[in-house]
């Protein structure tokens, strides 16, 4: 569990102790009690933090084929719960590693309105996809995604399935101009049909469609 931040678009004095605070804050984090803040990350920022996997190592480092004992790394520490909102905002990298969040509560909104904000995330090479695979319930708030000039796939998600049936600030926005409370960048990515049965996905691989 890890408190995050309540810093919305605040420009950081140094990018760098930014980026630690931001890596000390939600490495090995899987709920996220406040608000999970992504912003101003440069585009060589290593955002592997955000997941750590699973599974067996040898011991020391090595790879295949080393006759050091395995080690168990500890079990899947990804974020999988916010309790207040999501912000991506102003970033340079192209991904973020959230394929394992699960739920988005919306306890605090972005302005008053939002669960999910993705804004201005338009410096080279700019975020190409959310991939947000594994996200089923937004409980509270809307979605806000634009100027992300490289952003693919936002459009052929069915948020209507994943904000919750009560949720009074995310219904009844899904029409155009999808503002306030839903509202998307222009531009759509490659058509999902080919791989996923519905339409719907988060990325451009098999593993990327929405369940």
């Amino acid at each position: 569990v890890c408190t995050g931040t309540d810093m919305k678009l605040l420009r950081p004095s140094s990018p760098e102790s930014h980026y630690e605070t931001l890596r000390h804050l939600y490495q090995g984090c899987q709920v996220v009690q406040g608000n999970l803040e992504l912003t101003y990350l440069p585009a060589a920022a290593d955002t592997a933090f955000l997941q750590v996997r699973s599974g067996k190592t040898p011991s020391g480092g090595e790879g295949r084929g080393s006759s050091r004992p395995l080690t168990c790394v500890p079990p899947s520490q990804d974020i999988k719960e916010v309790q207040g909102y999501v912000l991506i905002a102003e970033n340079n990298v192209s991904g973020l590693a959230l394929q394992n969040l699960r739920i988005i509560r919306g306890t605090q909104l972005f302005q008053d309105r939002y669960a999910l904000a993705v804004m201005g995330n338009a410096g080279a090479p700019g975020l190409r996809q959310l991939g947000m695979r594994h996200l089923t319930e937004i409980l509270k708030g809307g979605v806000r995604i634009e100027r992300n000039p490289e952003l693919c796939f936002q459009e052929t998600i069915d948020w209507r399935d994943i904000l919750h049936q009560h949720n009074e600030e995310g219904s009844g926005g899904f029409q155009p101009p999808w503002h306030p409370p839903f509202t998307f960048s222009p531009r759509a990515g490659p058509d999902c049909r080919a791989l996923c049965a519905e339409g719907h996905c988060w990325g451009e691989g098999k593993q990327d469609c929405q369940t």
